[in-house]
């Protein structure tokens, strides 16, 4: 077969590839290749590039043998960094076997954003996760929307804290001083979809034990959660909700800055915080997840994990 044709056994999560930028200035992407188990053998040999399609510049390229657990699984984990002035470009990944050759290239954006969105959480908010390659939220390829995601703390108004009290065992979420605060719509939208039905775990510090639950629908994940609709196929997502605590209605018009919800510790997580990622798209389990970045103090920016920002 031409190495150059499209093949319909190579496929990728998420279904559109955008750059992320890093405060260095330099461009991340990533994505799950998965491949028809039926083309591989033990000696199949993968080769990946990414490269500038007008000038056929190549950046980055790997040359080698699917390993064991690639080869059992049928997918294969790309990631790269490139720099600043690195055009829109392709990933070519090819698959050569004993049955032939096969070839797919994507196209690998930057993306454009129109609108501005802010912090769902009013004063000082810890961003516990980020999503730099190797993050969690990287790695968690079930829920492919979410591949941008940050999680968010709010801090105790007087000082930079995240307990009402000293830290004692157990460790519960009541115990966080963000827990309960009101969370916001980060602009302007139309609520598509708001769950409210999942209890807030008691304890923090641990995942939730009953994975079957989770496994059976990874929906489930986000626990109590709001999706917008802020035009443009820009759809936000703010999950891990208090129970009880939505405000709002599918359908309903919100503002920016409008209270939705409180923060809780609902769904698959191990404490307090608001889960908050973009995608193009109502269905998290189908959507591709959008480089958006945040207005925060005036500044334009994408906030990394470990930061403290906010007023």
């Amino acid at each position: 077969m031409n190495k150059e044709a499209q093949h319909p056994y190579l496929e990728i999560l998420p279904r559109h590839l955008f750059f992320s930028t890093l405060p260095s200035g330099d461009h991340e992407f990533s994505c799950l290749v998965l491949l028809n188990q039926s083309l591989l053998s033990p000696e199949t040999m993968v080769q990946w590039r990414v490269a500038d399609p007008h000038s056929h510049a190549t950046q980055l390229a790997c040359r080698r043998y699917l390993t064991s657990a690639e080869h059992s699984t049928g997918r294969i984990s790309v990631a790269a960094t490139l720099p600043p002035s690195w055009p829109i470009s392709h990933l070519h990944l090819e698959l050569d076997t004993t049955t032939g050759s096969y070839c797919q290239v994507w196209t690998i954006a930057h993306y454009q954003q129109t609108e501005e969105f802010q912090l769902p959480l009013s004063g000082q908010v810890l961003v516990l996760n980020g999503h730099r390659i190797g993050e969690t939220h990287r790695a968690a390829w079930q829920v492919p929307a979410q591949q941008l995601a940050w999680d968010l703390l709010p801090l105790h108004p007087d000082g930079l804290r995240l307990l009402n009290e000293p830290l004692s065992e157990p460790l519960q979420a009541t115990m966080f001083s963000g827990f309960g605060q009101d969370v916001l719509a980060p602009a302007a939208g139309k609520v598509v979809q708001a769950i409210d039905q999942f209890p807030d775990g008691i304890q923090a510090g641990a995942y939730p034990q009953d994975l079957a639950f989770y496994l059976e629908d990874v929906r489930r994940a986000a626990g109590n959660h709001i999706i917008l609709d802020h035009g443009g196929a820009v759809f936000s997502c703010l999950a891990h909700l208090q129970h009880h605590s939505i405000g709002v209605q599918e359908h309903q018009e919100v503002s920016a800055g409008q209270r939705i919800g409180a923060v809780g510790n609902s769904g698959f997580t191990s404490g307090p915080h608001v889960h908050m990622h973009f995608m193009d798209g109502p269905d998290m389990l189908t959507a591709s997840a959008l480089p958006i970045q945040l207005h925060v103090e005036g500044s334009t920016f994408t906030p990394q994990a470990g930061q403290i920002i906010g007023a």
